[in-house]
C-alpha cells in the first residue's frame, strides 16, 4: 500500500507501509501526522487512517503522551497506558490530579519555547492561558530564515528580500485561542491598523502643509501602531524552523507546563 504524508509543511511520499512504520519509529512522523492513500476521501491523522497501526518493528509501541514510538524496554505501564521516560513525570502528575491524558502528542517544550512539527494538531486549549477554546482554531503560517542573512543589508535591501523569499522555511500551525485572547487580538489589530493608517495620513498631511510637527506626530503614531500590533496582536512566532521541526515563542507558561520536555 502506498502512503503520502505531510512533513515540514509539505506533502511527502509516496512511501510503503514499511517505510511509514520506519518514519513513525524514528520520530519523523507521529500518530497525529496527516496521511493519505488512494481510496481515502481526504487527509486524516495516521491513528485514524490506520487504527492500531503500530510500527512494524517487533514489540515497538507508542507513548500515550507524546505519540512517539519506542522499544518496549523504554516504556513503562502507568494506569494501563504506555509512557516514555520523558513523559512519565507529566503523566504521573495527571494521575495525581485525576486529569486525563493531554492529547498533546507531537508537542514538546524546550525552555520557554514550544517545539512541534508543521500541521501537528493542537489540543482544544488556549496557547496563551490554557483555557478551553470550544473548538476554535486559528491558522498561523510561520516563516523563518537564519539571522545571518540580514548581513545582506550591507549590499542592498532588495537583494535581502529576494534571498529571504528563496531560503526561508515555512510551518503551518492551527492553534487554539480562548474568547478573551481572541478579543485581545482583535483589539490589537484595530489599534495597530488605526495607528499605521493614521500615522501615514498625518505624515502625508504634514508634508502637504509643510508642518514638521504634524509629520513628527504622524511618525510617532505609525511607530506606536506597529509596536502595539507586535505586542498585542501577534500570537506566536517561529524562532527556528529546520527540515522537520519548528520552535515557537509566544506560548503561555500555563500551556507549556502541560507539555513534556524535549
Amino acid at each position: 500500500m502506498t502512503w503520502y504524508y505531510h512533513s515540514g509543511g509539505q506533502q511527502q511520499g509516496p512511501v510503503s507501509d514499511t517505510e511509514l512504520d520506519n518514519l513513525l519509529q524514528s520520530g519523523r512522523i507521529n500518530q497525529n501526522t496527516p496521511v493519505w492513500r488512494e481510496g481515502m476521501a481526504d487527509w486524516q491523522p495516521l491513528s485514524t487512517a490506520r487504527p492500531g497501526g503500530l510500527p512494524a518493528i517487533p514489540g515497538a509501541a507508542i507513548c500515550v503522551e507524546c505519540g512517539r514510538s519506542f522499544p518496549p524496554d523504554e516504556l513503562v505501564t502507568l494506569n494501563k497506558s504506555l509512557v516514555c521516560a520523558q513523559c512519565k513525570p507529566v503523566f504521573l502528575q495527571r494521575m495525581t490530579e485525576g486529569v486525563p491524558a493531554s492529547g498533546r502528542a507531537g508537542l514538546w517544550r524546550e525552555g520557554k519555547k514550544l517545539v512541534t512539527r508543521s500541521e501537528t494538531p493542537f489540543p482544544d486549549r488556549c496557547i496563551k492561558c490554557n483555557a478551553p477554546t470550544n473548538g476554535f482554531k486559528l491558522k498561523r503560517v510561520l516563516y523563518w530564515h537564519h539571522p545571518a542573512y540580514y548581513l545582506l543589508l550591507l549590499c542592498n535591501i532588495l537583494v535581502l528580500l529576494i534571498v529571504v523569499l528563496i531560503v526561508r522555511k515555512k510551518a503551518v500551525l492551527h492553534i487554539g485561542l480562548c474568547e478573551a485572547h481572541r478579543k485581545q487580538r482583535k483589539i490589537g489589530i484595530l489599534i495597530c491598523t488605526a495607528g499605521v493608517l493614521g500615522g501615514i495620513g498625518m505624515i502625508i498631511g504634514g508634508a502637504i502643509a509643510e508642518s514638521g510637527f504634524i509629520a513628527l506626530a504622524g511618525t510617532a503614531a505609525l511607530l506606536f501602531g506597529i509596536i502595539w500590533g507586535i505586542v498585542k496582536a501577534r500570537t506566536i512566532a517561529a524562532t527556528k524552523i529546520d527540515k522537520e521541526v519548528v520552535w515557537v515563542s509566544g506560548v503561555g507558561p500555563a500551556f507549556l507546563n502541560e507539555l513534556p520536555e524535549r
